[in-house]
């Protein structure tokens, strides 16, 4: 006979940190987690993409993958780390460089002075640095032969307006990579990295955060503010990918900010357009068309605002009606309807405990609140917001948002065969190189 057993339901929490500001301007959160034997941390720097030389795109992507090859006093830094148990990360972003790692807990107290060490004091050998060069060379060639990397440059690129350094590629171009020297990086190191206006994330089974090693980390920088990217104008741009068997389609807008009361609404009706497996545009190109193995999207949110992208892979001789298609399902004729909604809620505020499991999602995501200047409450808040949103809150917000003559639509594959599919939808289109 199966027992009757009842269980009193709460609703998950987002934790609070315990908030330090140390002597030398670096800021603290400390995530005490207990049973998480596996510490993670996570350092945001606000340092700004914006700033690098034109010529010298991809300095701050060097001086961030880099950093933890030698120390002046450790050239043998690597075994070092190692011996703690430790595997460090870092990238550079348009919004902050972020350098994190994971490290059994117990062992935090003795991998923090290593990692000041890392911060303070980066050999940046010129074999290390041409290693990296030639691996960022490579993966850019390499991106560009695929559809979907194709169309994910295309799409930025025409995201913002001309000029715009978030329209173009993080880690530079070839012709910037080589022309960095070693002198550029350590100029750079030494321009903006620093403990000044830094946020450290600490997360695990932690009594001791080991603030005192923290503070050791010395040094000044003035930090540039965010500067707001302007939109590029609604347009189609296809790139050819020679070869290609397939076509990849982007579309998408820049968009509101989290903070914006449409927030919730808009992102229930992007999951019930195409963030779900039972999305509008998934049932209408995968499994009543079958033109494509999946389609998916929603709003991603940054400092400055989000951006709405939607994309799907296809067969290039239905790529142009498979737009069509996206088009006319992003028009949102049709309401969203209460089963819909009752499924996007389940999903939104129900996959939050388990996207925040480990000592390491918990830092992540309490690094990407502080690059946009928020506390920890905001996951809560959007969490209740979320549970009160109405079929005609969501439909409203969506509308409000999403107009499909103002999209960025990009388009990569075989150019031969996709410009006359698209060129009835859109007579200005424009190719890429």
């Amino acid at each position: 006979m199966r027992p009757n057993i009842r269980l009193a339901a709460s609703r998950w929490q987002f934790p609070s940190p315990a908030v330090h500001e140390l002597p030398n301007g670096l800021t603290v959160w400390h995530f005490p987690m207990p049973g998480q034997q596996v510490a993670a941390f996570e350092l945001l720097q606000p340092i700004r993409l914006d700033d690098e030389p034109r010529h010298l795109e991809g300095v701050g992507t060097l001086a961030c993958r880099a950093l933890d090859e030698q120390t002046i006093s450790h050239p043998q830094m690597q075994e070092l780390l190692d011996a703690q148990g430790a595997a460090l990360h870092g990238a550079a972003g348009h919004f902050g460089t972020r350098i994190g790692g994971l490290v059994p807990a117990r062992r935090l107290a003795r991998l923090a002075p290593l990692v000041v060490e890392v911060l303070s004091e980066p050999a940046y050998d010129p074999q290390d640095l041409a290693l990296h060069v030639e691996a960022l060379t490579v993966a850019h060639r390499s991106r560009r032969s695929s559809t979907t990397s194709a169309a994910q440059w295309a799409f930025r690129q025409a995201l913002f307006a001309d000029g715009e350094r978030r329209g173009r590629p993080v880690a530079g171009t070839p012709p910037c990579l080589a022309a960095i020297e070693r002198e550029d990086v350590v100029e750079w190191h030494t321009r903006h990295f620093a403990p000044s206006g830094a946020t450290l994330v600490l997360a695990g089974d932690l009594d001791d955060p080991a603030l005192e090693a923290w503070g050791q980390w010395q040094g000044q920088t003035e930090r540039s503010p965010i500067r707001p990217a302007t939109p590029g104008l609604a347009r189609t741009v296809v790139v050819d990918v020679p070869g290609a068997v397939q076509a990849t389609i982007i579309v998408g807008r820049r968009s509101i900010a989290r903070q914006d009361a449409r927030w919730a609404p808009a992102r229930l009706a992007g999951h019930v357009l195409a963030g779900g497996f039972a999305s509008r545009l998934n049932l209408e190109l995968r499994e009543r068309l079958g033109y494509t193995y999946g389609a998916g999207g929603g709003f991603s949110p940054d400092p400055t605002g989000s951006t709405l992208q939607i994309s799907t892979n296809t067969r290039t001789d239905v790529a142009g009606e498979a737009l069509r298609r996206m088009l006319a399902q992003l028009a949102l004729t049709d309401d969203v309807t209460p089963a819909e909604l009752a499924d996007a809620k389940s999903y939104r505020i129900g996959v939050a405990p388990l996207a925040n499991e480990t000592s390491a999602d918990i830092a992540a995501q309490a690094a990407s609140l502080a690059e946009s200047s928020l506390t920890t409450a905001f996951v809560n808040d959007h969490a209740a917001a979320l549970a009160e949103v109405s079929e005609q809150e969501a439909s409203r917000a969506w509308r409000e948002l999403v107009s499909p003559d103002a999209l960025v639509i990009a388009v990569a594959g075989n150019a031969e065969e996709l410009r006359p599919q698209l060129v009835d939808l859109d007579p200005a289109l424009v190719e890429l190189d």
